[in-house]
């Protein structure tokens, strides 16, 4: 009879369960720290990335604030092409440089807010993959949420766009006159959503930056006063454009503002075109800016006064009205009209037609 003997379990050493025991604990110490280390580097770049962030943006604003090149580029080609150039008084460019740092700042703070929120995504999205938490189910529903925001504010998103790069580009800022197509007037207030304007007759618009196609800017560097007169085709032409000509003088002379307001000389080219009852002829003279206006007005003045001196007349309508100046072959007379018993009749009693005096001649 085969017996079997028990053979007692191996009972396990204290050195062994120590030895165990450490590296399970050096497992979990390296993953943690692994996960320590890198959120620490995370985060340590996005410090890094906003604080560089913030100088480049520093940077541009300062050199907007300083003042834009296409500026100095601009009046460096002028002066080339000798086309002169106002210089602002100081009044000017103090009002020059306050736009310019206001257009800073906003454009600061945009930017500013834009790396925020950009780095803050970042850092999230971060943090969660590190601690284990899957990113790619939570970005997914991000983007199908962008979508259908971007769907139902695509218009907010694009006056917003809009009004970055008009502020970037600086076409045009307060006080100045623009035509915007539908809408023109003095830029009052420059958003990034919307333009706020004031019309010459008072009416406030406010435009959207995204509807905006086109920009007239009416007071950029220089501006140019232009006065058309149509003559009566029988005027000596070199005789009226010398009047032209003399009424910018006499508006020099008669008034200091005109006078500092004008840059140049007059130009009358020539005929400009041959109307079916007049003679074109065209005045222009190079302005500051904004004056352009005022120059216009007293130069019509001028004009008027210059033109009544010399006999100068100019066009009239095409319409005329043909009077006949021959007496009448015989007068008017009022004739009684006859009646039933002075009309002929036959023998029946029915009338005769009357009788034509032209066969009795």
């Amino acid at each position: 009879m085969l017996r079997f003997a028990a053979t007692p379990a191996p009972t396990p050493s204290l050195e062994g369960t120590a030895k165990d025991l450490n590296d399970t604990w050096s497992q979990l110490t390296s993953g943690r720290n692994g996960q320590l280390i890198g959120l620490g580097i995370a985060i340590l770049l996005l410090v890094i990335a906003w604080f560089v962030g913030r100088a480049l943006i520093r940077g541009i604003t300062l050199g907007i604030e300083r003042g834009t090149p296409l500026d100095g580029r601009a009046r460096r080609a002028l002066r080339k092409a000798k086309i002169p150039v106002a210089e602002p008084p100081t009044m000017e460019l103090r009002l020059e440089a306050e736009r310019r740092r206001q257009r800073a700042h906003t454009i600061q703070r945009v930017l500013n807010s834009t790396l925020a929120i950009v780095l803050i995504a970042v850092g999230v999205t971060t943090v969660l993959s590190v601690i284990g938490i899957p990113v790619g189910p939570m970005l997914a529903s991000a983007g199908i949420a962008g979508v259908a925001l971007g769907f139902g504010a695509q218009s907010l998103v694009k006056d917003v766009l809009s009004g970055v790069f008009m502020l970037l580009e600086d076409q045009y800022g307060v006080g100045d006159v623009v035509n915007l197509g539908e809408a023109t007037g003095t830029v009052e207030e420059i958003g990034l959503r919307c333009t706020r304007l004031r019309s010459l007759d008072g009416t406030v618009w406010y435009v959207p930056n995204g509807e905006i196609t086109r920009v007239g800017n009416m007071t950029r560097l220089w501006s140019r006063a232009l006065v058309e007169v149509r003559f009566a085709y029988d005027t000596d032409i070199e005789a009226a454009r010398q009047a032209m000509l003399d009424s910018v003088a006499a508006a020099r002379t008669d008034s200091k503002k005109v006078a500092a307001a004008i840059l140049g000389d007059a130009e009358v080219a020539g005929i400009e075109s041959l109307e079916y009852n007049a003679v074109m002829l065209r005045l222009l003279v190079q302005t500051n800016p904004s004056t352009q206006w005022d120059v216009q007005r007293v130069l019509r003045r001028e004009m008027r006064r210059i033109f009544a001196e010399r006999g100068i007349e100019l066009a009239v309508p095409g319409e005329a009205m043909v009077v006949d100046s021959r007496p009448p072959a015989r007068a008017m007379r009022d004739v009684a009209r006859p009646t039933d018993d002075d009309l002929p009749a036959d023998s029946d009693g029915r009338p005769l037609p009357p009788e034509n005096d032209e066969d009795d001649e």
